[in-house]
């Protein structure tokens, strides 16, 4: 399944999207990655106030004394425990917009980790990896 984005600059995205994120990207704008998968269709938009990325959502009571959502997100993406950091530098390295460091949380039975990278639009792309006590 590849998501809709649409950009405010089409040829910016897509070099952002193949250098940053690592993305196989085509003429089409059709910009996808193996591992963490990840497939999106970029499109140019016609007007910049189309280009509207997820805001924060609004708190509400969770199970198991989680804070929420750190950030508004557009994609979460699942990845391994143990490549989960090592993915966050890989993208710190080739230039991607950090939006937040790596933050792991106890969800009781469950430990989570998880960052979040942005793209030149502002749509936030969190990444998260979950592993069993």
């Amino acid at each position: 399944m590849n998501q809709i984005r649409l950009v405010s600059d089409l040829q910016k995205s897509k070099d952002y999207y193949k250098q940053a994120l690592g993305c196989k990207v085509d003429g089409w704008g059709h910009a996808e990655r193996e591992h963490p998968r990840l497939g999106f269709i970029l499109y140019q938009a016609e007007n910049h106030e189309d280009v509207v990325p997820n805001k924060k959502p609004r708190q509400i009571p969770y199970p198991k004394n989680w804070e929420g959502p750190v950030a508004g997100c557009d994609t979460y993406a699942y990845t391994d425990w143990e490549q989960i950091d090592g993915l966050l530098e890989q993208f710190r390295a080739d230039g991607a917009f950090i939006h937040y460091e790596i933050k792991q949380e106890d969800q009781g039975d469950m430990l989570w980790k998880e960052f979040g990278i942005r793209d030149p639009d502002g749509y936030v792309i969190l990444f998260g990896a979950g592993k069993f006590k």
